[in-house]
This record gives C-alpha cells, structure tokens and sequence, in this order.
C-alpha cells in the first residue's frame, strides 16, 4: 500500500494499478482494462531500491499473479530513460514463463 505523505511521494503505481483493476460499472469513471483483476502491493519504494529489490519484489508469490506492472523509475525530466535491470529481467521473464 502507499505511503501517504505531503506530495504523494508513492502515488503513480497505485493509481496504474486502478487503471488497471477498476470495477465495470462501477458509477464513478473508469473500468479497467482488467476489470475482474485483482491487485496486490508490494513496498519497495521506501528504502534504497536496486535490482536485487526489485528482482525479489517481482518474484513474490508468483503463482498470484497475472498481470505485472513496472510503475516506478526515475523522474521524468525528458531525457533520462531507465529500464530493468538485470535480476529484475529476469523476474519478469519467469513469471510470464510460469504463469
């Protein structure tokens, strides 16, 4: 879950999971391109976040999981372009694979 603080520090993955899992109608707005998806979080943005991390985030409980979703990164100052790395990869490669 997020970590509520004065400028929203860790909002952007929490409202990319809504876009994703909101309710069909639902009589507020939106339905998710996954409506029937559940959503799960992991915090691993409240410490010092390397491959390793989010290798072992990408990797928890698996078998939950259907969709995955890379909502982090640097700030968006348009120039700077980052991707996983390589632990990360290659979590995102076996879970798709053993799903």
């Amino acid at each position: 879950m997020p970590r509520y603080d004065l400028v929203d520090t860790n909002r952007h993955g929490t409202r990319c999971a809504g876009e994703v899992a909101a309710d069909a109608n639902n009589s507020i707005c939106a339905v998710g391109v996954a409506f029937e998806a559940s959503v799960g979080g992991v915090r691993m943005l409240d410490g010092d976040v390397t491959d390793a991390v989010e290798a072992r985030s990408l990797a928890l409980n698996p078998q939950h999981i259907d969709i995955y979703s890379a909502s982090w990164g640097p700030d968006d100052d348009g120039k700077t372009v980052d991707g996983p790395g390589e632990l990360a990869t290659r979590a995102f490669v076996e879970g798709i694979k053993n799903s």
